[in-house]
């Protein structure tokens, strides 16, 4: 699922507030490339324009597309070598085929993605702001600090998944990326569509 970045380091220095300095704009874009496929994999989604192939489960007369948005459909053929053309009609990600009968398989090539919206490409930016912003403790793996300066003691307890300053999605950032996650499988209403009659 590699493609582009879903974040540019003008976006990260958004999210910071300020300039990124020499050091992190060495490190940047290494960043936001790990940072955009770990939100792919939890996503589900490119975003970014792409062509997938993909062989689904006809419910009813229709499948359901897994990338959004669809921009072009290419083709739809039967599972098979010889790969017979069907015909097909597209609502939002639904395909629905007249020829096909609840239990086929079909094969599909659709062209899909676009402009990223806003909070994937704001999510994927504050990785690296959050890796140029973890304390120094954090970063060498400390998981509590204490300090005390006379009467006062000041503790500080870092989160797991900030340890090491490693580039990775936080708990609210996968929680983001997951509710771009549309089920592979499930009821399609179909609406008038008739199914085909030798079914």
């Amino acid at each position: 699922m590699t493609g582009e970045p879903l974040a540019v380091s003008a976006d990260v220095e958004e999210v910071l507030g300020r300039d990124l300095t020499p050091d992190e704009q060495k490190r940047v874009d290494s960043i936001l490339v790990k940072a955009s496929e770990l939100f792919r994999i939890a996503s589900g989604q490119q975003f970014t324009p792409g062509e997938t192939t993909n062989r689904l489960k006809v419910t009813g007369n229709a499948v359901a597309l897994l990338q959004r948005p669809v921009t072009e459909v290419v083709s739809v053929t039967t599972d098979s070598t010889t790969g017979q053309t069907l015909a097909f009609d597209l609502f939002q990600q639904e395909l629905t085929i007249p020829q096909a009968c609840a239990g086929d398989f079909v094969r599909v090539t659709y062209r899909h993605g676009g402009e990223v919206p806003d909070l994937v490409r704001l999510t994927v930016a504050g990785v690296p702001a959050q890796v140029f912003t973890t304390s120094k403790s954090a970063a060498a793996g400390v998981t509590q600090r204490s300090e005390t300066k006379g009467p006062f003691t000041t503790q500080e307890t870092y989160a797991a998944w900030a340890l090491g300053a490693a580039p990775r999605l936080s708990p609210d950032d996968l929680a983001i990326a997951q509710s771009f996650r549309r089920a592979r499988y499930g009821a399609i209403l179909t609406g008038y569509d008739r199914p085909r009659q030798d079914c």
